[in-house]
């Protein structure tokens, strides 16, 4: 007996094991790192698929200019029949087939053809770039939900001080040190700190919100920060964030592109000047009955093979080909003129990224000396109320410049990490070290920034 009890305990006991487990597997919430976030993005984004889609668009141009090299196959069939028919309009029985090509003596559909490669890459580069802008926007969204999530802890730890401050103004108030007034103050400052953590956690739920458009998520679920190893000995220089830029932003390179792309359709409508070449062979065999006008058919079949070549020159078009020549130089002048305006454009980026990079860099270090002095003037100012040399006006103007002051340390250090994520954006790194986790030139490794 005593042994099927000990039995029965032990089931009981692994059954509350597996279901204790099973309950906390269901109910934990599904935590995303940025780079897990930025993969979930890069699979699930619309604006990503339809760039996708772009690409896949350009590779069957290349297939439809491939398939104008390749000579036509064609098997072709007629019946013809006449309802008085004689030897001058028999009935005719066709069936035949035939091989077909035509091409311009100067290459033009080799020009189409190689058009269209370039047209492939051209597409895969737009597709970089639109997907570099959209990680870039996760990667934003991400570090300022982080910056939320601070901002709560400091709405929060303002609750918690302003209680404090609360009670220890009843404990005065018993003993007749203070007036009732201070205990009103006291409960309407921390009615406010309460209101003010409730809208920090909805900020944190709107910017979550956010996220879950971005990377198409499920709507439950937390971010986890990394690390900050040596992130505050990140140094770069302007001529590296623009020799860096102008060499791998996509965006140039889809301009340069556009050129290339542009100078071979010159050649390509130029090409209409020459003759073009027809060529056509094939097998035809006809079977052919009439009435012979005696009350018997007639019949005789006959078979054939052809091939036939045919050179076709346009003396006038009414100006279609010089006007689509100029239309084609035309284009070229505005590819060219849109790669020197994206240049500038990567160039102005760089100075401006270099620029808050430098200035977010300087305020975040200011700031922390700010916090320390705010807190240390707290801790007095309290210490002066314990003892009744500060009344509760010192102790509301110690505690907003306290929560000012980490408000705006939290603010910079985002600015910080938005203006180093803005840097390795504009050098066209972002791919590299967000969504594979590289390894930047210096040595800092991406996730470490995000903490």
């Amino acid at each position: 007996m005593l042994k099927i009890n000990k039995i029965h305990v032990c089931i009981q006991v692994l059954l509350l094991l597996v279901f204790g487990f099973s309950a906390q597997g269901i109910c934990e919430q599904p935590s995303y790192t940025l780079k897990q976030l930025c993969q979930m993005a890069n699979e699930n984004a619309e604006t990503i698929q339809i760039a996708r889609e772009q690409t896949f668009i350009a590779e069957q141009d290349k297939n439809r200019a491939r398939s104008v090299l390749i000579p036509a196959a064609t098997l072709y069939g007629s019946y013809l029949n006449y309802k008085n028919d004689d030897a001058y309009t028999p009935d005719v029985n066709t069936l035949g087939a035939k091989l077909t090509h035509s091409f311009t003596l100067n290459g033009r559909e080799l020009i189409a053809y190689k058009v269209s490669k370039h047209g492939i890459e051209k597409a895969k580069f737009s597709e970089q770039a639109i997907r570099s802008d959209y990680i870039f926007q996760v990667a934003q969204a991400y570090i300022q939900t982080l910056n939320l999530k601070r901002l709560v802890q400091v709405a929060d730890a303002e609750v918690k001080r302003l209680g404090n401050y609360r009670d220890s103004v009843n404990e005065k108030l018993t003993v007749g040190s203070v007036t009732k007034t201070a205990l009103y103050r006291a409960q309407a400052e921390l009615s406010k700190a309460k209101t003010n953590k409730i809208v920090a956690l909805n900020n944190v739920q709107r910017s979550k919100a956010g996220i879950v458009r971005l990377t198409g998520i499920p709507d439950d679920f937390s971010i986890s920060p990394g690390g900050t190893k040596d992130i505050e000995n990140f140094s770069i220089t302007l001529e590296e964030i623009k020799s860096k830029a102008l060499e791998n932003r996509y965006e140039i390179k889809e301009a340069k592109k556009d050129v290339e792309i542009a100078k071979r359709n010159m050649a390509y409508e130029k090409g209409a000047y020459w003759p073009r070449l027809e060529l056509e062979g094939g097998y035809r065999e006809k079977d052919i009955t009439y009435d012979t006008g005696i009350g018997t058919q007639g019949e005789y079949d006959t078979e054939e093979l052809y091939i036939q070549a045919q050179l076709v020159f346009t003396l006038y078009d009414g100006g279609l080909r010089k006007a689509q020549v100029r239309q084609a130089l035309a284009k070229q002048r505005q590819a060219e003129l849109a790669l020197a305006n994206e240049e500038k454009a990567i160039i102005l980026e760089s100075k401006q990224s270099f620029l808050e990079f430098n200035t977010a860099k300087s305020t975040l270090i200011n700031l922390a000396d700010e916090v320390k002095s705010a807190q240390e003037n707290f801790n007095a100012v309290q210490m002066q109320f314990k003892y009744g040399m500060a009344d509760s006006i010192d102790i509301m103007d110690a505690n907003t410049l306290l929560v000012d002051s980490q408000r705006r340390r939290s603010n910079a250090r985002s600015s910080f990490y938005l203006s180093i994520l803005k840097i390795i954006y504009t050098q066209g790194d972002i791919l590299n070290y967000v969504v594979t986790a590289g390894r930047y030139p210096n040595g800092l490794f991406w996730p470490d920034l995000i903490l």
